[in-house]
């Protein structure tokens, strides 16, 4: 006859059930994270830092840079002396879609801004020249294909707000840009407390 044990769980038993535990948790977090996803979010923050990133560059390799805005895309152009040009071969400064679930409309000064239509509208997309920087805010047909915002190798920036605005929620996610505070994104909530009632 044996004599009766009790038996309990050991360390790597508890240890096994523990890891188990915690990568259900996780992938369970992964897929809400997924779920709540808000693209418009999303791409206000990577327009941010792609615009944030380009007034970094403007003022360290005194080139003259500037965003195209239209409705569901954005691009980033360069200014080499005489003209205005999409930046093209670059691994971060390329043209971005948004689709149809994120729209852009831009303030310039506190103004409404037109926005720019898309490529497929404009004649010569490559061809557009100008003779100065100061131009792409001019009025003429020409500034259609041109950045509306500036990023200058002074590090100077004309005030712009740009809203991106997720079509599903209807939330509004601001990207802020000015000479004294950067380039910043205001999320919903604090856009909302900050309107009079």
């Amino acid at each position: 006859m044996s004599p009766q044990t009790n038996r309990g769980f050991t360390l790597i038993e508890l240890l096994v059930v523990m890891v188990i535990i915690a990568i259900i948790a996780t992938i369970s977090v992964i897929s809400v994270n997924v779920a709540d996803r808000d693209p418009a979010k999303e791409q206000a923050q990577k327009l941010a830092d792609l615009a944030g990133l380009a007034a970094e560059q403007a003022i360290m390799q005194g080139q003259e840079y500037g965003l195209r805005i239209e409705a569901h895309a954005y691009t980033l152009y360069s200014y080499d002396g005489r003209s205005w040009h999409p930046v093209k071969d670059d691994s971060l400064f390329y043209r971005r879609e948004l689709g149809d679930d994120v729209s852009l409309a831009l303030q310039m000064d506190g103004a409404p801004a037109t926005l720019a239509p898309p490529p497929a509208t404009v004649q010569d997309m490559g061809a557009s020249t100008t003779e100065a920087p100061a131009a792409a805010t001019g009025g003429s047909q020409q500034s259609q294909d041109l950045p509306q915002v500036l990023l200058l190798s002074s590090g100077e920036m004309p005030a712009f707000e740009i809203d991106v605005t997720g079509t599903a929620s209807g939330e509004v996610y601001k990207v802020k840009g000015s000479l004294a505070d950067g380039i910043t994104v205001t999320a919903p909530e604090a856009v909302n407390r900050k309107a009079p009632p």
